[in-house]
């Protein structure tokens, strides 16, 4: 292996080892407690059929819902304790989801007496916007079983209330409900500021349009083809028709006599795809993450240190080896400094095919690997 070769390898695996100690420094342990925000992963579950009426006389069923992302709450109007504090809540993610496709829905836990109308003045006081936020009733039997058997949540009457309404005639959840498209894929502590800002993000993030939700596997696709691309550039610039571009007189052929050996206009092309199919990332990633923000890994573990680990070697190298070193290395193709080219494009090759790689194995492991359930 040239000595070139051999530093870009070296630096990969420095950066690697560096970054497995790091995450391993600040590793923290296991969090304790009852967890504030449940994400459900791979255990999300259909919420099932069902039909009530909305405070306006409406008929609610989950085939109005089915191509929505919606936030539930569970209240009832008479409640003096937990329900003015959740639907205080609700209407401040009404306010901070202004603008995304998020619908707000508020179920009542006490129907038989919370009418439409009575919901309707409900509504009114807490500034609910029609169409964005609805408040919904109907059967009893039917909300109770909706709440115990699919929110898997808690809804009962209290036998015995206190008469100086210090407890509440109707015990229930104060969880907030992630439901997307039908599917229950998340619960969420209103108590708690961090589980809220979970759930925000949470939610426009799987409100966004489908092409926008597609882009993650778009950049893999891409980080992919790259891999494919710089492989086959490095075969090409090593068969022995581009020898006189790179290896036996780099200095005295132009650009244009280079590009007459097969191998080496080969070699240009690829190349050229390659950093085309980069940039393309590149753009597409920070499109995505600028409208969908971040995205938490849920592997717990020594999986999790494998991810971190990967995931910060992969930015460092990105950002600090292969972003300046391949804009050098283009240059000095360009100006005809094929000496300088060969030696930095075996520098570069090694740290851009690692970034590569690692692009697909981070996709796979945040968006792609089986969980459970995931805390956070």
């Amino acid at each position: 292996m040239e000595s070139a070769y051999r530093r870009g390898s070296l630096i990969v695996l420095f950066t690697v080892l560096a970054s497995g100690l790091l995450c391993l420094a600040t590793a923290r342990g296991p969090r304790g407690g009852t967890s504030a925000a449940q994400d459900l992963g791979d255990g999300a579950y259909d919420l099932g059929a069902f039909h009530l009426t909305e405070r306006s006389g409406d008929a609610v069923t989950d085939a109005t819902l089915a191509d929505r992302v919606w936030i539930g709450s569970f209240i009832f109007t008479r409640c003096q304790l937990s329900c003015p504090r959740i639907t205080s809540i609700m209407k401040s993610l009404q306010e901070r989801l202004a603008g995304d496709d998020v619908l707000l829905v508020s179920l009542s836990v006490d129907p038989d007496h919370d009418t439409p109308a009575v919901l309707a003045d409900y509504a009114k006081r807490f500034g609910a916007i029609a169409g964005r936020w609805l408040f919904l009733t109907g059967d009893h039997d039917a909300i109770y079983e909706m709440i115990a058997k699919r929110f898997h949540l808690t809804a009962l009457t209290n036998p015995a209330p206190d008469p100086d309404g210090k407890d509440e005639a109707i015990v229930h959840s104060d969880r907030l409900a992630l439901v997307d498209r039908g599917r229950i894929v998340g619960l969420f502590d209103s108590q708690d500021s961090k589980a809220l800002d979970e759930l925000i993000t949470q939610a426009k993030r799987r409100a966004l349009p489908r092409w926008v939700r597609a882009l993650p596997a778009v950049n893999a696709s891409l980080n992919g083809l790259c891999t494919i691309l710089l492989l086959a550039g490095w075969v090409l610039i090593r068969r022995p028709g581009s020898d006189r571009s790179t290896r036996v007189a780099p200095a005295v052929f132009s650009a244009s006599d280079a590009l007459h050996h097969p191998a080496t206009r080969g070699h240009v092309i690829a190349m050229a795809l390659a950093v085309t199919a980069a940039a393309l990332f590149l753009g597409s990633y920070l499109f995505y993450h600028f409208h969908a923000g971040s995205v938490a890994f849920r592997g717990q573990g020594p999986i999790r240190w494998l991810y971190f680990t990967i995931l910060l070697s992969h930015t460092v190298l990105a950002t600090l080896g292969v972003a300046p070193l391949v804009l050098i290395t283009l240059y000095r193709a360009l100006r005809g400094d094929f000496a300088r080219h060969a030696r930095l494009g075996q520098l570069t090759f090694p740290i851009w095919l690692y970034v590569s790689i690692t692009g697909v194995v981070i996709y796979l492991m945040l968006y792609q690997m089986p969980v459970s359930t995931s805390t956070y």
